[in-house]
């Protein structure tokens, strides 16, 4: 398309340096010997033109069909979107180690020793539905 417009300029400039040269001539009037030979050059060059003209409608219809082709199609999201963040992550199971009973035994002291005000308080209530009211 590019080339087609560079060409379609050129052979206009070459149009108009065609026919300035033929008006020149015809203020003169003394010089008949070329100007059968501007003559033809200028009909070659105005039909290259028309030529030219004629590429160049076709390649805009051919753009603009190209265009109104990719407006019906669906969009490719994957392209669209971002990744938020890229982090792949493994399942993989932890090391299950079991405790001694000293180590269970602690822990068990550790809970007690941090919640024995809330254990105290439910243990005293004598149905579980007492323990969604409010205290």
């Amino acid at each position: 398309m590019a080339e087609c417009k560079r060409r379609l300029e050129e052979v206009q400039y070459r149009v108009k340096e065609l026919e300035e040269e033929g008006k020149k001539e015809l203020e003169e009037e003394g010089k008949k010997e070329g100007e059968e030979e501007r003559k033809t050059a200028l009909s070659k060059a105005q039909a290259e033109e028309k030529k030219y003209r004629k590429d160049q409608r076709l390649w805009e219809k051919k753009m603009e069909e190209h265009r109104r082709e990719e407006k019906k199609m669906p969009w490719n999201v994957d392209t669209l979107s971002k990744e938020g963040f890229s982090k792949s992550v493994l399942n993989i199971k932890p090391e299950v180690t079991e405790e001694t009973e000293e180590q269970k035994e602690e822990k068990h002291q550790t809970f007690v020793e941090k919640h024995k005000k809330q254990i105290k308080h439910f243990g005293e209530f004598q149905h579980h539905t007492h323990t969604t009211k409010p205290f």
